[in-house]
């Protein structure tokens, strides 16, 4: 192998690995992390049932 080939060799070497790093960088620049939308909210129900008080009460002694 001479000079000018391994210039070359080199030079798509170097080329590719940026082009790798810059492909990396947007790719985790776009993606999101984070549900969109409602569908990462769920409603939560807050009432007391006196049934479940009953059994808290019968087991305490």
């Amino acid at each position: 192998m001479n000079q000018k080939e391994l210039f070359w060799i080199s030079l798509t070497v170097f080329f590719t690995i940026v082009a790798w790093m810059i492909l990396d960088i947007y790719l985790v620049k776009t993606k999101t992390t984070v549900k969109s939308g409602f569908e990462s909210m769920q409603k939560v129900d807050f009432t007391i049932k006196p049934d479940i008080l009953k059994i808290l009460k019968e087991k305490n002694p």
